[in-house]
C-alpha cells in the first residue's frame, strides 16, 4: 500500500506540470482535444527549417556553350535527318549545311521554323512535325555548323531572310559570316590613347560547334511511310458553279475543282463570278489531307439606272 501511495502522487504531480508547460510550449487544444504545434515556434525551438522553406542556391556565371549531333552518321540521299542540339545558356541558334559540293544554306531557323530562341538546359531538335528535312546530296562529307549568339543584336535580322520560295536561304560564308558581323560589334580601345588598357576577358557573346555526316547514294530500299509528307488538297464548289478560284493569287480555274498538291500551312483563297459578291477566305491546309470548301455566293443588288432629265432649251419667238 504505500508502494502505490508514493507512485500516485507523483503521477499526478507530473501530469500537472505538463499541463501548465502546454502554454509556454504554444500548444492549442481545439475540437476533440487535439493539439497542434505551430512552425514558427517548432523552427524557433527545436532549431529545424519548416518544408515550406527552400534554399535557393546562387547562381552561378556559366560559359555560353553549345552542342550539335545528327541522330544517324551515314545517309542515302532521299533519308530524312534529324538535328539535335542544346544550350548552356539562353541564345539564339543558327544552324548552317554545307554539302559536298561546298554549297551552304542555313536551314535554321528557316520558312517553317521561325522561332530560334533556345533556354539553357533543354535539347531541342529540328525539323519539327509541321515539317521535314531530307538528304539532296551530291554524296560525299557534309558539315553542320551551328552557332548560339547570347544576346538578340540588330543584325541577327539579316538571318531572318526566308520566304516561301526559299525556305532555306543559300548563305555566302555560313557561319563564318555572322560570327565575323558579331565580332565587329566589339568596342576595341583608341590607338590614340596614352593611358594603358588592362587587359580583361572577352564577353562570351558566342559560341560555335560542329559535326559533320557523309551521305551516300539512293538507297535501293523505298523511303520509309512515317516520313511526314508536306503536301494537301483543297476541293472547292460552289454555289452557283462555274465561279473563278484563285489560289494564294493564281488562277486555278473554275468550280468545282479540287487543287491538288498543295503546300501545308495558311492559304488564300477567293471566288469570283459575274453578278455575285466574291468571297474571300483563309484554309489551313494538313498534310495527305483534303480541304473541302462548300461556298454559297451572294447576289449583288443592282445599282438603279442613272436617269437622265435632258436640258430645256427656250428660244425667243419672232412675234
Amino acid at each position: 500500500m504505500r508502494k502505490l501511495n508514493r507512485k500516485g502522487p507523483r503521477l499526478l504531480m507530473g501530469m500537472f506540470v505538463c499541463m501548465l508547460m502546454l502554454p509556454t510550449l504554444g500548444w492549442t487544444v481545439g475540437v476533440g482535444e487535439q493539439a497542434e504545434y505551430t512552425t514558427r515556434e517548432k523552427a524557433s525551438r527545436s532549431g529545424v527549417v519548416p518544408e515550406r522553406v527552400s534554399i535557393v542556391p546562387k547562381p552561378v556565371d556559366v560559359p555560353l556553350n553549345v552542342r550539335v549531333r545528327t541522330d544517324r552518321a551515314r545517309y542515302h540521299i532521299g533519308d530524312s535527318i534529324r538535328v539535335h542540339f542544346s544550350v548552356t545558356r539562353d541564345a539564339y541558334v543558327f544552324i548552317f549545311n554545307t554539302d559536298a559540293a561546298g554549297i551552304t544554306r542555313q536551314i535554321f531557323p528557316n520558312y517553317y521554323d521561325r522561332q530560334n530562341f533556345c533556354k539553357a538546359g533543354r535539347e531541342y531538335y529540328i525539323p519539327d512535325r509541321s515539317y521535314d528535312l531530307e538528304v539532296t546530296g551530291p554524296p560525299g562529307n557534309e558539315t553542320l555548323t551551328i552557332v548560339a549568339v547570347a544576346q538578340d543584336l540588330p543584325i541577327l535580322r539579316e538571318f531572318h531572310r526566308y520566304s516561301r520560295r526559299d525556305p532555306y536561304p543559300a548563305s555566302r560564308d555560313g557561319a563564318a559570316a555572322l560570327v565575323r558581323r558579331i565580332e565587329q560589334l566589339r568596342a576595341e580601345p583608341s590607338s590614340l590613347s596614352i593611358r594603358p588598357v588592362p587587359r580583361r576577358e572577352r564577353e562570351n557573346l558566342w559560341a560555335e560547334d560542329t559535326t559533320t555526316f557523309y551521305v551516300m547514294g539512293v538507297s535501293r530500299v523505298p523511303p520509309p511511310t512515317y516520313k511526314v509528307p508536306r503536301y494537301g488538297q483543297i476541293e472547292v464548289d460552289s454555289v452557283p458553279d462555274q465561279a473563278r478560284i484563285y489560289l494564294d493569287g493564281e488562277y486555278y480555274g473554275r468550280t468545282p475543282q479540287t487543287i491538288e498538291r498543295v503546300e501545308m500551312g495558311y492559304h488564300r483563297i477567293r471566288i469570283e463570278k459575274e453578278g455575285y459578291q466574291p468571297y474571300d477566305t483563309h484554309v489551313y491546309v494538313q498534310p495527305n489531307v483534303t480541304k473541302h470548301l462548300d461556298i454559297f455566293l451572294k447576289k449583288t443588288e443592282p445599282r438603279p439606272a442613272p436617269r437622265w432629265k435632258g436640258l430645256s432649251i427656250f428660244c425667243p419667238s419672232n412675234d
